[in-house]
């Protein structure tokens, strides 16, 4: 049986440097019970509100359940979220548990998300009345995702209440990941001034309210419409009205215009929420291949293209126009094609280059750029490459990004070797490790791998004269179809100590750590708490070591030091950081100091700011480090 890991407690000074590093990060999980739970968040970024374009066209949702019963039935997903700033519009996302508003409705309630109700069903009962329906009552869960700039939050509604059905005569809305077309016709469902739902679907000219512009501000692409909005409307679905899916997610506007988020935005940064597949209804975009590069290579040459210019599609370039590439982290532009034309010009930074047309031409096809992948790019995405059209006038219009993805190694190698089966096993002298030990082989793309050698090897340093059963004390033996090599097995010497085995394929390791042991038994087994004695609380610049090792006291019942005890450090969450223990060992197995002391390797931080945890585990005991990765 698993054991929880003991809350770690955390200082004041600890709270403050955390205040500070979440103003500059993003995503980060909270919810109840979170060792970010109680902080005060920071103050939210001004919001304006929305506003009635000329004469309010605002309808209630049952008057237009008369003449356009499909509007309806989708609006019929939009419910009221009510939080102590007062409340906005939240709607259901997919049939599970999980709907989108914007952040600035929830931020003052990040710290404790159960305040927050969403109301479904809060319309009248007809066209012509003013009496309200009743309403059912979600509370809020918690927050799963959130952006600031791009202004959405991703809420867990109680699953229970989810799970009983009580939500499912609503229904959810579909996603349009396309970006959306100046034009196109769009309507908006939500609780403008806290009112029962309203459904905003026309114009003061008599025509249905219409995207009427389309950028990007260099961090998101937006889009501005002509629909009727209030406060409390911010978090309403900006619905395409031939799709009736949700195509941006509305959050402000001035006298001229409403705006919003694209959809297409939101989604990346959602996707793993719902297992990367889109909520049936949606509507996908194809997206390019994503080239497949090799550190220190040229890649591929990574086709780029602008869709939408001054909201006009397909791009028609005029002479003069510059298309301008910005290379993403980790790489340099090498080459630069546009239009059956090379050229090239590298900025003094070395990250940007352009190409200008000396006559119209359409800049959605035959354009791409080279990149050559530094020796150090870690494997995995390379994205924010950036590419804008420029006009003779220097403004930037229209936009997408470009994305590689790096690995050192081809599908169908081993890149990893994970121990499966058989690790931390203590047996007495003279006698058989209850186990064999089993690796497992993992490809780039996270594949397991059939067919591959892996070596095994005793490493004895204890001297207890360990060796594998048979002759062959450097086994080689192949995966089989579950991606797992299994060793022979061991016979433990008449030595007391621990010793290694390792597991080798393609330079990739896999590392045992066993023990043999007297019979007065393994030391491990008499750990009965496990405190924080060093390392918990730091902070380190993105990039940077951790000052300290981490360094976790073991104990007896007796509350007596546990000596020669193994404790073994584990990443449990690493906040999509990238932080990493030094060396190749991730999980690095420690033995206990005559003190009772068990100092981990030194930790460097990722390269993005977030929150880590690491995980401290004796004899089933546990305790948890909360550390910070800072802005560099």
């Amino acid at each position: 049986m698993s054991t929880q890991p003991e809350k770690t407690p955390v200082s004041p000074a600890m709270r403050s440097a955390v205040c500070g590093l979440m103003l500059a990060s993003v995503g980060l999980v909270l919810g109840a019970g979170s060792a970010v739970a109680g902080m005060q968040p920071p103050p939210s970024t001004p919001i304006t509100p929305g506003e009635i374009i000329g004469e309010s066209q605002l309808e209630k949702a049952r008057c237009v359940q008369q003449s356009d019963p499909a509007k309806y039935r989708r609006a019929r997903a939009v419910g009221r979220i009510h939080s102590r700033l007062g409340g906005g519009t939240v709607w259901r996302v997919g049939p599970g548990n999980l709907a989108l508003t914007n952040w600035h409705v929830v931020d003052q309630d990040a710290g404790d998300p159960t305040q927050m109700v969403v109301s479904f069903n809060y319309e009248e009962t007809s066209c012509h009345s003013d009496s309200t329906a009743d309403v059912v009552r979600v509370p809020v869960e918690r927050i799963v995702a959130y952006d600031r700039d791009k202004d959405f939050a991703l809420l867990a509604l109680d699953e229970d209440i989810v799970n009983s059905g009580a939500l499912d005569s609503f229904g959810y809305l579909g996603l349009n990941t396309q970006v959306p077309h100046i034009g196109a016709d769009v309507y908006l469902a939500g609780h403008p001034s806290a009112l029962p739902k309203r459904v905003s679907r026309d114009h003061d000219d008599g025509l249905p309210c219409r995207v009427i512009d389309v950028g990007d501000n260099g961090r998101y692409g937006w889009v501005k419409y002509n629909c009727d909005t209030e406060s409390g409307s911010s978090g309403s679905p900006v619905i395409d009205a031939p799709t009736n899916t949700a195509i941006a997610l509305h959050s402000g506007g001035s006298a001229s215009a409403n705006s919003g988020t694209q959809m297409a935005e939101i989604w990346p940064d959602i996707a793993r929420y719902f297992d990367g597949k889109l909520p049936e209804g949606s509507i996908p975009v194809e997206q390019p291949t994503v080239p497949v590069a090799k550190p220190g290579a040229v890649s591929v040459q990574v086709p780029v293209r602008v869709t939408q210019v001054d909201g006009e599609s397909a791009v028609g370039g005029a002479s003069g126009e510059q298309l301008y590439y910005h290379a993403p982290a980790h790489t340099t532009i090498t080459d630069v094609f546009c239009q059956s034309a090379t050229t090239k010009w590298i900025a003094e930074d070395g990250d940007a280059a352009s190409c200008t047309l000396s006559s119209a031409a359409d800049w959605t096809t035959a354009q791409s750029v080279t990149l050559r992948v530094d020796d150090t790019a870690p494997d995995g995405q390379i994205v924010d490459g950036r590419v804008r059209l420029l006009s003779d006038t220097g403004q930037t219009r229209g936009g997408t990004n470009t994305t590689l993805n790096v690995m050192s190694l081809d599908p169908g190698d081993v890149a990893s070797l994970q121990a499966q089966a058989g690790n931390l096993q203590a047996a007495p002298v003279d006698s058989r490790f209850a186990e064999p030990l089993t690796a497992r082989a993992i490809d780039p793309l996270g594949e397991i791998v059939v067919g591959a050698d892996v070596t095994f090897a005793v490493s004895d340093e204890g001297a207890t004269g360990t060796r594998f059963d048979g002759g062959d004390q450097t086994p080689i033996v192949q995966t089989n179809a579950d991606g797992d090599a299994t060793s022979p097995r061991l016979v433990a010497g008449s030595g007391v100590g621990t010793l290694q085995v390792t597991a080798t394929s393609n330079d990739r390791m896999a590392r045992f750590y066993l023990r043999v042991v007297s019979e007065e038994g393994d030391p491990t087994d008499d750990v009965e708490s496990l405190i924080l004695a060093g390392g918990n609380g730091q902070i380190a610049p993105a990039g940077t070591e951790f000052t300290l090792a981490l360094t976790v006291r073991a104990s007896n019942q007796d509350r007596d030091p546990v000596a020669g005890a193994w404790v073994v450090y584990t990443i449990t969450d690493d906040g999509r950081t990238g932080t990493r223990f030094v060396g190749v060992d991730q999980t690095p197995t420690v033995t206990t100091s005559s003190s009772g002391d068990a100092v981990s390797s030194k930790l460097i931080a990722g390269h993005t700011p977030g929150f880590v945890t690491v995980t401290a585990t004796s004899n089933g005991k546990a305790v948890t480090f909360l550390l910070v990765v800072s802005p560099s």
